[in-house]
């Protein structure tokens, strides 16, 4: 059984180029599938603390509900898996200085990404230092949760049970529309998505679990409150920016400038720190300008408003779900979710 599990990794990714990367995957992947545990079987342990206990029977019910949000489940989140305390693995993304134009690797099975993905922070670093001396903007994060898009049983990661209910329910039904539809090719598409089917059925789910006029309710919609402030900031950064890069300059003078626009973006930001709930959106005062973080942010922000149109003229969110999964068999899945919004 374990061969055939460990032959079905290598297949999903080993290739002819860069076989000690993708060797690396092989390994890293195997591991969580071989070390997983059942939350079954932890749940029946009586010497589990009660608060771990009630979290994963949280994720039991989030799970349920995934199912009626029409999301394909299949076996994930159904096992464990400790990572010690440290992150699951660590992305790289990288963009030229003076455009967004993200940096782009191809993969077997899920074609070109903006991102790149390692088990190992070693490799990561190295791969970040890398581009980082050719001359490219670069970002090294880490992961907290990923999608294997339905190849394998994603388990539950320990470092997942430390979030609150809203944030649990967010990144769960997150990665479960990965799962659930990707589009080759469309990665702002996928993450936008994504992101949309999470924030708001986590509100769904949070109003159906624990009632209405909880204060799990209040505390999860105002963080959705300062999400939509800080996107409506960040969209326009990103379009001065984007205006910027656009008007032919020298390369520069555009280095120079794109400094400027930032630092008077921060300026203006700062002016409107008190309207936030968490004061910790003041982490921007402390950014200096990198468009692949700048494209980071705007690939999980992109066109939001076409999925909440969708989301408001069909009224509940499986149909809404339908109407996106439609929408990726098609050439042109913004396209129709504009034709759907109308």
């Amino acid at each position: 059984m374990k061969w055939r599990i460990f032959s079905g990794i290598s297949l999903l990714f080993l290739c002819s180029c860069d076989l000690g990367y993708y060797s690396h995957l092989v390994v890293g992947q195997g591991e969580i599938i071989f070390q997983r545990t059942s939350v079954a079987e932890i749940i029946t342990d009586h010497n589990i603390p009660a608060e771990t206990r009630s979290q994963l029977e949280l994720v039991d019910s989030i799970l349920d509900f995934a199912i009626d949000l029409g999301l394909n489940t299949g076996e994930s989140y159904t096992s464990f898996y400790d990572t010690g305390g440290e992150p699951i693995s660590w992305n790289i993304s990288a963009s030229p200085p003076d455009s967004f134009s993200p940096y782009t690797w191809h993969f077997p099975i899920v074609g070109a990404l903006p991102y790149k993905g390692f088990f190992s922070k070693q490799r990561a670093e190295i791969a970040y230092n890398q581009l980082v001396g050719e001359g490219f903007d670069v970002i090294l994060r880490p992961v907290s949760a990923y999608s294997t898009l339905g190849y394998f049983a994603d388990p539950l990661l320990s470092t997942m049970l430390n979030d609150p209910p809203d944030e649990l329910a967010n990144l769960i039904l997150h990665e479960l529309t990965h799962s659930t539809i990707f589009v080759d090719g469309h990665t702002d598409f996928n993450e936008s998505l994504a992101a949309f089917v999470g924030r708001e059925g986590s509100l769904l789910f949070l109003a159906d679990h624990f009632g209405p006029h909880t204060e799990h309710i209040i505390a999860a919609q105002r963080k959705r409150e300062d999400a939509v402030r800080f996107r409506q900031f960040m969209a326009g950064v990103v379009s001065s920016l984007d205006s910027l890069y656009a008007m032919g300059l020298p390369r520069d003078e555009v280095l120079s400038t794109r400094g400027e626009v930032f630092t008077r973006a921060q300026n203006a930001f700062r002016e409107t720190l008190p309207a936030y709930h968490n004061a910790n959106y003041s982490f921007f005062l402390q950014w200096t300008v990198n468009n692949a973080r700048l494209l980071s942010y705007r690939r999980y922000n992109s066109k939001l408003y076409l999925f909440e149109a969708v989301y408001s003229n069909v009224s509940n969110m499986p149909e809404a779900i339908g109407v996106f999964a439609t929408c990726s068999k098609t050439k042109d899945p913004w396209q129709c979710l504009e034709n759907y919004a109308d």
